[in-house]
């Protein structure tokens, strides 16, 4: 019996360090060493980590649910529902969104990064800029400090913190692509380009400095979602006093149709170096008109800042609040002028949004 014991042991022994010998010789993989990695790399992956410790708790998931619908046969459809993120910037539960997170919905509530889920309000929004504030009851929720996005640099690093595709929180690290140009109006901004990620469910989500300071607001993405486009938080905090109030903001509209000026009719025109746009048509009855813009104007600076598109254009205005005056520097027939216009909200609407 202990001969037996024995032989089935020492077989079992090499069996064993064979298939150990084995495995030495034919690994498809290597293991991994327990060296030091880059100091640099290793302070840097710490202070990402801090970051997100510091600023994931203020940063939430939004659900908004829509009404049910009634489709052509009569029949009750499924109400619709989007999900987006937020960000806490008051300890009394206010929080900014995207307002086309939470557009038509009939209830909105709030998942928290500690799983409560609660009931919002919303207190007012703006589709021009795309903000919405909402609110939570409670008290001493942790809110996120807002920075100063008119000085941030291209290649600075930032981070954007998120609920995409509806999941768990996540945050997407990069740089600052490329800043855009800042006018002195309420809402006339060029969004910040980031390479830190978007995707579903990113919209609303912050844009952080490594200061863990908001800079930004994400609201739309590239197709592939590798790059990011935010509000500069600096336009946000021009209006946030005018959404604690419940205010709705009326924005401006000129009148005009403009395109671009081509390098062969600004020589026509004999104006040189090519600049400014092009006035095609000026609609009756408009501020234009009344302003006495006329068709083949160059319009070249809103309020002494040059405008080299129509998109530049038609932004600054749409982001000027009706009833202000603007004055635009205009070239004709070889003489520069000056004209003052008041401008209006569009016919028809109760916010202007173009030029």
């Amino acid at each position: 019996m202990n001969r037996l014991f024995s032989s089935l042991f020492l077989s079992f022994l090499l069996v064993f360090v064979g298939a150990a010998s084995f495995s030495q010789e034919h690994s498809f993989w290597r293991g991994g060493t327990t060296g030091e990695a880059d100091p640099e790399l290793e302070r840097l992956s710490r202070a990402f980590e801090r970051l997100a410790e510091k600023v994931q708790p203020g940063v939430v998931q939004i659900r908004a649910h829509g009404k049910a619908s009634t489709d052509a046969d009569g029949g009750s459809q499924r109400p619709g529902n989007s999900r987006g993120s937020g960000f806490i910037i008051n300890p009394d539960g206010y929080i900014l969104t995207a307002h086309h997170v939470i557009v038509g919905a009939s209830e909105v509530e709030i998942l928290l990064h500690d799983r409560r889920r609660l009931k919002a309000q919303v207190i007012a929004s703006d589709p021009q800029v795309d903000v919405a504030l909402l609110k939570v009851e409670g008290k001493e929720f942790p809110a996120l400090a807002l920075g100063d996005s008119n000085g941030l640099k291209v290649g600075e690093l930032v981070a954007s913190l998120s609920y995409p595709f509806g999941r768990e929180s996540s945050l997407s690290q990069g740089i600052i692509s490329r800043k855009g140009r800042s006018q002195n109006v309420l809402a006339g901004f060029d969004f910040i380009q980031t390479s830190a990620g978007a995707n579903a469910g990113s919209s609303g989500g912050p844009l952080v400095n490594i200061r863990g300071e908001t800079v930004g607001m994400i609201t739309m993405a590239s197709q592939s979602g590798n790059m990011g486009f935010a509000i500069p938080i600096s336009v946000i905090k021009n209006i946030i006093p005018r959404l604690l109030k419940g205010e709705k903001i009326v924005w401006g509209w000129l009148g005009v149709r403009v395109s671009e000026l081509t390098l062969e009719l600004a020589d026509t025109l004999g104006l040189a170096p090519a600049r400014g746009v092009l006035v095609n048509s000026v609609l009756p009855g408009q501020p234009a008109e009344k302003g006495k813009i006329l068709p083949r104007d160059v319009i070249l600076a809103v309020n002494g800042a040059e405008v080299d598109n129509p998109r530049e254009f038609t932004r600054i205005i749409s982001g000027t609040e009706a009833g202000s005056e603007v004055k635009l520097t205009i070239f004709r027939q070889g003489e520069l002028l000056q004209r003052s216009v008041t401008l209006t909200a569009k016919p028809g609407e109760t916010e202007g949004r173009e030029g």
